[in-house]
């Protein structure tokens, strides 16, 4: 995929019925993501798992978007209340601005909830997110240790204001 093509993604709210799809690419990107940095520490999201969470997520109405191309799901977001807990995308598609679409239509939907900020983490070793998202308008508030002994890793505790994204496209 290239530049070009990036004008036939279409950012959605996902379908209930799509709860394994969404699942696939979460996993996928989650490991595409996390396994470069973490290395031999890296532990995969399982796919039953994946696909519990997003059909709570679901069941509870939160906001869960997608990213689709002609075939497949290739990005997605989520947030409950205040609080982002995933915005992934394949690798095969990133800088093409369909990161910067989900985030500023996942901060749209969250703004019409009358939510006015949102808190979200990024692993303090991922610097491609952490870039995107102080391009995006966000500032981080703190940092939290995850995990433990020898499998702990810093996250960065990041909080952005529902209408940043927008402004920072100006």
């Amino acid at each position: 995929m290239n530049s070009a093509d990036s004008s036939r993604i279409v950012v959605r709210p996902a379908r209930p019925e799509e709860a394994a799809a969404v699942a696939r690419t979460h996993v996928e990107a989650d490991r595409e993501t996390y396994e470069p940095i973490f290395g031999v520490k890296f532990r995969a999201v399982a796919m039953a798992q994946s696909i519990a969470r997003w059909e709570t997520a679901f069941v509870a109405g939160d906001v869960l978007l997608v990213a689709m191309d002609e075939r497949r799901i290739v990005g997605m977001a989520h947030a409950s209340e205040r609080w982002m807990s995933a915005l992934y995308l394949l690798a095969s598609h990133h800088r093409l601005g369909i990161g910067r679409n989900l985030l500023s239509r996942l901060c749209e939907a969250q703004r019409a909830r009358s939510v006015g900020e949102i808190r979200f983490q990024a692993v303090a070793e991922n610097h491609k997110a952490l870039a995107f998202y102080a391009a995006m308008g966000a500032r981080e508030v703190g940092r939290k240790l995850e995990g433990e002994g020898d499998d702990a890793w810093m996250d960065v505790i990041f909080a952005l204001a529902t209408d940043a994204p927008a402004l920072a496209r100006r």
